[in-house]
């Protein structure tokens, strides 16, 4: 279950990813405040059964900051579509995608939201978008300044009289009112030069036309402009363009440590910051490992940028470019961080996130990430802090079925490499001697494989911890750490009994290692029950099939590889049976007639 530490969260604009337990992105979200946010999915008072499913599978967090919400906005949307996360609402592909159409060779031309690009089409298209309503959003601030028509060529030809976009002033009505095309033009270039990264040198030229429009005394059409103007700087205030010219570059930032050296690049498209990627590498033997990881990185199938922005000088830079211009197949040039305002505010967002990368990454290497081990190690009174924490339990049905199972948790997470069962060999024993005979056997293996864990966690009091210390005695172990945890009558883990001390410890309710080691016992017992029921319906499948003539030892072998319980057999056709290695209609049926005799 992910668990956010909003300490470390910063309170600014950002991108924040949600991931699973294999590393696979679950979900991307944005919030011009990370920490209010986040805090929504720690405390939140009502959580929608979905997020609440999101908030259990995810194990892992990772954010990324940026200067302004819009900058926000667009990462997100190039992460969704770059991880397709569960829960996002995800299209198939592009196609699917919605897509800005311009109709150019129409009279009037329109902005329609489309799902697919016609073939021959000869119209304009931007995009795609990722999400249908924030376009929507966009192109309702868009209509403010830029008022298109909005209606479909067949609707402009029957309409007689504007309709009521014309009145609230978000259409010039090219339907019915006598718009020139000249005029008509320069909203559609204003739209064409908006989506492609040009809204400040828009906003300059509609200031000229104001001017000049005042100057010739057609004061109507100039306040009109004006009132365009301000929505469109509004727009642009929160777009937070990064680069005044609207180029293409990739800028590189790099810090070495003791044993890693670690990398941001941001990927800067028409001046806005489009995204980033951060890594590191094992600190080479000498100088930097720019170059190599240069190289790896772009002949790895990205995209190469005209510019590519680094933080020093490198050794054979000419023939690097050669390299990656032939890769590319137009001019790269590699060169060094200029002194600018511009990039001098981009290698400040590179630092900023940088830092956040190397301070989680450090957080990563430490066990558990947060110091959690230390808290195990103090209030269990152990050695040393662990890595390596086993939990065993035992469990039965209806006094049948008396199993015994382990889980393992690797740096606090489950490692259900190591989970284990085991069937209790010897039937009517109790609590002591089940405990003694699954310990003995999982402490046995892992003498012999080298897989013994730092902690074993025994789901039980006092005896169960005597027992556990002669299972250590028997098989002369002497480094593996041992804790009975007993439960109070709500299941939740109450107290420790310590070896060598006369009276347990009670577990702090409110602290971290009582929700961990709770966590840790819940999911023993979880593993250990769920093999328990399932080892009773094939019992209870077995003993069935042993009294049905006809059903041997092969037979029964495969009708138990093939259903799991009584009920599995009871709910199949008569068909798949038949088809069974060595079954035939005739026993099939002898079999579905014992079956409803038995239901009946």
């Amino acid at each position: 279950m992910l668990k956010i530490n909003l300490k470390e969260i910063p309170e600014s604009p950002g991108v924040y990813l949600f991931k699973g337990e294999k590393g696979e992105v679950l979900y991307v979200g944005k919030a011009k405040n990370l920490k209010n946010r986040l805090f929504y999915y720690v405390k939140g008072p009502l959580l929608s059964p979905k997020i609440q499913r999101l908030v259990e599978t995810a194990e892992n967090l990772e954010y990324f900051l940026t200067q302004t919400e819009k900058e926000a906005l667009l990462l997100e949307a190039n992460f969704i579509k770059k991880y397709r996360p569960k829960y996002n609402v995800l299209l198939k592909d592009d196609k699917n995608y919605p897509l800005l159409r311009l109709g150019l060779q129409e009279e009037y031309p329109s902005l329609q939201i489309v799902r697919r690009r016609k073939k021959g089409d000869k119209a304009l298209y931007f995009g795609p978008f990722t999400s249908t309503r924030g376009l929507r959003e966009v192109l309702k601030l868009l209509s403010n300044i830029f008022p298109l028509r909005k209606c479909s060529l067949s609707e402009m030809k029957r309409r007689k009289t504007p309709c009521v976009y014309y009145q609230i002033k978000k259409c010039l009505a090219p339907c019915v009112k006598p718009i020139s095309r000249e005029e008509y033009q320069k909203l559609v270039n204003g739209v064409i030069e908006f989506f492609q990264g040009g809204g400040k040198k828009l906003a300059i030229k509609i200031r000229e036309e104001i001017e000049r429009l005042a100057e010739n005394l057609e004061f109507e059409r100039a306040a009109f402009l004006r009132d365009r103007l301000k929505d469109l700087e509004n727009i642009l205030e929160k777009q937070a363009v990064v680069l005044q010219e609207p180029v293409d570059l990739d800028f590189w930032l790099n810090q070495k440590t003791e044993n890693k050296e670690y990398f941001i690049v941001l990927f800067i498209r028409h001046g806005y910051l489009y995204g980033f990627q951060t890594f590191d590498v094992k600190t080479p033997l000498e100088g930097s490992a720019l170059k190599e990881v240069l190289l790896q990185f772009y002949l790895d199938g990205k995209i190469i940028p005209p510019e590519i922005y680094l933080p020093q000088e490198i050794e054979e830079i000419e023939s690097l470019e050669e390299i990656l211009t032939e890769n590319a197949g137009y001019k790269i040039k590699l060169l060094i961080h200029p002194d600018s305002e511009e990039f001098v505010v981009l290698k400040q967002i590179a630092f900023k996130n940088l830092q956040e990368y190397i301070l989680s990454e450090k957080r990563r290497e430490k066990p558990w990430y947060a110091g959690l081990s230390e808290e195990v190690k103090k209030v269990l009174k152990l050695f040393k802090e662990p890595q390596r924490i086993e939990a065993i339990d035992l469990s039965q049905f209806y006094g049948e079925a008396k199993v015994g199972a382990t889980v393992c948790f690797f740096e606090g997470e489950p490692d259900k490499s190591f989970y284990r069962r085991y069937n209790i060999k010897e039937a009517g024993r109790d609590d002591y001697s089940m405990l003694y005979e699954v310990l003995y056997r999982r402490l046995k293996r892992g003498l012999e494989e080298g897989t013994l864990p730092d902690l074993f966690l025994i789901d039980g009091g006092k005896g169960h911890l005597e027992t556990a210390l002669r299972v250590l005695e028997d098989l002369n172990i002497t480094d593996l750490e041992v804790r009975a945890v007993a439960k109070n009558k709500k299941r939740q883990p109450e107290k420790v009994y310590i070896p060598g001390r006369k009276n347990p410890v009670f577990l702090p309710k409110y602290k971290e290692v009582f929700h961990f080691i709770g966590r840790v016992m819940e999911e023993a017992h979880r593993f250990a029950q769920t093999f328990a029921e399932k080892k009773k319906r094939e019992q209870d499948l077995s003993g069935y099939l042993d009294k049905i003539k006809g059903i041997g030892p092969k037979r029964k072998e495969i009708l138990l590889s093939n259903f799991k319980s009584l009920e599995d057999l009871r709910q199949a056709p008569l068909e798949k049976i038949a088809k069974l290695p060595g079954f035939n209609l005739k026993i099939a049926k002898t079999l579905k007639e014992s079956l409803t005799q038995q239901s009946d």
